[in-house]
């Protein structure tokens, strides 16, 4: 009899326990909670959304979600949003990205032509956006180009952030330089003098680049890049 009333107990506590945890979904869902699954869900759509708007030539800007992203956003002074950009070309049914970043031990540390789903990785980066210069049909294609060709150079990137040579570059350098050449210099983006030594100390573990090589040099800030009068942020997306 003790057996069976034990057994009775133990199956109402089990129920109870199922219904407190269905309740408890049930409330979250109710205040609009989202799973982790469905916030990965919305966050693909945003990435699926600016697939099928972006032309040959526009401009992806990235928010990393790591320390040094936040660092290189901080440099800049209109805008602090994002930490990195890149041109885009579609090729059939995909988008790739042109663009460079260096990464950890340097092993590869040059331009890359990543797709787009991979560049704006929701697990890798906080949000993005989607902006376009104001150049003609034959400026336009003489940007991609150009990005093609630093492409199938390799050009590393610049770990001196030196924009005086052209032998390596960074990611708004490369920009900058190609927007440039596609325009005849009708596009300048303006650079500034780097003088934040606090900033360097974070900048060197990455870069290793020495003191007297970094502050003082003309730079690109990735702001400068879209806060422009030739560009047109389109749409700026924000991961949940």
């Amino acid at each position: 009899m003790k057996t069976v009333l034990w057994i009775c107990v133990a199956a109402l506590s089990f129920a109870a326990c199922g219904s407190k945890e269905e309740t408890a979904d049930s409330a979250g869902s109710d205040l609009g909670i989202k799973s982790a699954e469905e916030r990965l869900a919305a966050n693909l759509s945003m990435v699926a959304e600016v697939k099928k708007n972006i032309r040959d030539g526009d401009m992806i800007l990235r928010t990393g979600n790591d320390f040094s992203s936040g660092h290189i956003r901080d440099i800049s002074a209109k805008d602090k949003t994002y930490s990195h950009g890149g041109i885009a070309v579609r090729e059939g049914e995909d988008v790739y990205i042109y663009h460079i970043d260096t990464e950890f031990g340097h092993s590869n540390d040059k331009v890359r032509k990543e797709i787009l789903d991979s560049f704006c990785n929701p697990l890798k980066s906080l949000g993005f956006g989607h902006a376009r210069y104001a150049l003609d049909s034959a400026e336009n294609k003489a940007f991609v180009a150009y990005m093609e060709k630093q492409y199938h150079n390799k050009t590393p990137f610049d770990l001196r952030f030196d924009v005086k040579t052209d032998d390596s570059m960074y990611c708004s350098e490369m920009i900058m330089k190609g927007l440039r050449a596609a325009t005849n210099n009708r596009v300048q983006i303006e650079t500034i003098r780097f003088y934040g030594k606090d900033k360097y100390k974070v900048i060197k573990q990455y870069l290793k680049i020495p003191e007297s090589d970094f502050v003082g040099r003309h730079f690109v800030p990735v702001d400068h890049l879209y806060v422009h009068p030739d560009c047109q942020v389109l749409k700026r997306y924000v991961f949940e």
